[in-house]
């Protein structure tokens, strides 16, 4: 994604004469920090947490231009630009997360339902992979690998073994993964290094250093940064390169053996938010400008906080004295302040006059109104405040109100279903190891079980039109009140068999139906 191969790595040191592992790991963190993409994740998720670039602006203080004369160039004039701090003047930001908004509507839409698991022609492996994937744990997991994917352009899925010999996965921060794929295609992964940092004390300062875990498709090598910046093998891990998990044999409690063992590919599963690896935010182009929805978001950021701080700062009323001298002038001012009127004496051209300011906001909300409309529109999202939702509209019309979303989305669906395959790799090898099965796990089907708002009544009918011709699985999915469709089949499952139960205990034999002739026990006790 962001380092093609190590041949490339490797070619730079040779030619700068530095070919020690250090060096080659100092190499890999710089070109990954410095990449426009690695910095741009940090954006995103800044603004998903709701931290703008709002924030940063000051609204005391403001540029005071001036033309002074030049002492460099007597008889010629130059301009000044200098910074004028006012304490007095208002400085509330105004955060609108449109971009949470976004990503929490693209994500609840991809995978707000959990996906239908199924494999055709084996119930037995089907059971086993649903059991596994059926819980609470496994749909947060999705949610959130959706929502760091749609922040940072991908998001990375890490299956491991627990001490205890359990399986698990968990989703690491794509700032702290840097992948290297085959030099030809650039389609296999081939390495993967982690990295992250811990805090050192020393002499009562803190300091923060890196450790490095450098997986490839056997083992995994740990690193860890010493006083002088030096990356060295990891003196807390006994055995260094260890293999991806030890398969340890206990007897009463205590080891008898332990054997070293590996997935055969490197356990770390990319979730491609799109072919570009783009946030959701947007991103960068060659002179670091921004793309996308967030120069839209600091315009409507801008421009409320401006006009929040315009009208908390506003005089509503200012008087005009004139034809009074200054101590004069002084005096009516501080009665008007104090008695709000005031009586005074002076010839004809002396005048006490009050005039009203008045702040026009409506031009400004038709701007902020233009721009929400246009993050909306390139964001592809729904705004949610459009009354037309609430209006009961006809399945057609929803669908249209859709079709952004459903574009933005469906790239996310694709790679998200080919993301979630690899997974069933790790974990159908976890359940054939445990259970001595042969499982396959390409035999495995996933679909993804969109969320929007509906016309249940419309659905409902189309469902009950469509029984004989869809699979029933398929229409428990489209079903209005079904959030988890493997759930709902084994309950009608469990429903049916509880039936035919009672069935049996009423009739006798549920294979003869009362009244039917052939059925000589038919009514029978």
């Amino acid at each position: 994604m962001y380092i093609s191969d190590l041949d490339r790595i490797n070619a730079r040191l040779a030619i700068e004469g530095k070919q020690n592992q250090s060096d080659i790991i100092k190499l890999i963190l710089n070109d990954f920090s410095v990449d426009a993409k690695t910095r741009f994740m940090a954006v995103g998720e800044r603004y998903y947490q709701g931290e703008h670039d709002i924030l940063k602006h000051s609204f005391q203080t403001s540029q005071v231009y001036d033309t002074v004369d030049d002492p460099d160039n007597p008889g010629k004039a130059k301009d000044i630009i200098s910074t004028v701090t006012n304490k007095n003047n208002s400085n509330m930001h105004n955060i609108h997360p449109f971009h949470r908004l976004l990503v929490d509507q693209k994500v609840g839409y991809a995978v707000g339902k959990p996906p239908t698991i199924s494999v055709d022609g084996d119930k037995a492996f089907e059971t086993a992979i649903t059991d596994r994937t059926g819980d609470e744990d496994f749909s947060d997991m999705l949610v959130d690998w959706g929502k760091e994917a749609s922040n940072k352009g991908i998001g990375w899925a890490h299956p491991y073994y627990n001490p205890d010999g359990s399986f698990a996965y968990d989703i690491i921060p794509a700032g702290e993964v840097i992948p290297f794929y085959d030099s030809e295609h650039q389609r296999t992964l081939e390495d993967v290094v982690r990295f992250y940092t811990f805090d050192v004390v020393k002499n009562s300062q803190t300091t923060k250093r890196y450790k490095i875990e450098w997986w490839t498709a056997n083992d995994v090598t740990y690193y860890v940064e010493d006083e002088q910046g030096r990356y060295l093998l990891d003196a807390s891990y006994p055995t260094n390169p260890a293999p991806h998990w030890w398969n340890v044999t206990s007897v009463d409690g205590m080891e008898r053996s332990r054997e070293d063992m590996s997935w055969g590919r490197v356990p770390f599963i990319p979730l491609h938010n799109n072919s570009e690896d783009t946030s959701d935010l947007g991103g960068q182009d060659g002179d670091g400008q921004p793309k996308s929805i967030k120069s839209l978001i600091d315009a409507y950021d801008m421009i409320s906080s401006a006009t929040t701080n315009n009208q908390i700062d506003l005089v509503e009323l200012y008087w005009v004295i004139q034809g009074y001298g200054g101590e004069v002038a002084a005096q009516i001012a501080k009665k008007l302040q104090i008695n709000k009127a005031v009586t005074v004496e002076g010839g004809e051209n002396g005048n006490v006059t009050a005039q009203q300011v008045t702040l026009s906001v409506e031009e400004r909300c038709k701007w902020l109104d233009m721009l929400r409309h246009d993050i909306y529109h390139f964001g592809m999202g729904i705004d949610t405040s459009d009354e037309q939702l609430g209006n009961n509209p006809s399945g057609v019309a929803l669908k249209f109100k859709y079709t952004q979303l459903d574009l933005k989305a469906n790239p996310l669906i694709l790679k998200l279903k080919k993301a979630l395959k690899e997974l069933f790799w790790f974990i159908t090898e976890d359940i054939n190891r445990k259970q001595g099965t042969q499982f396959d796990s390409s035999k495995i089907k996933v679909t993804i079980n969109k969320t929007m708002i509906t016309n249940d009544n419309e659905t409902v009918q189309m469902i009950m039109q469509s029984r004989g011709l869809v699979p029933d699985k398929t229409l428990l999915a489209a079903h209005p009140l079904v959030d988890d469709v493997n759930q709902a089949m084994k309950d009608l499952e469990e429903q049916q068999q509880k039936q035919d139960e009672r069935r049996s205990k009423i009739f006798g034999n549920d294979d003869v139906p009362p009244g039917d002739a052939g059925g000589q026990n038919a009514g029978s006790e």
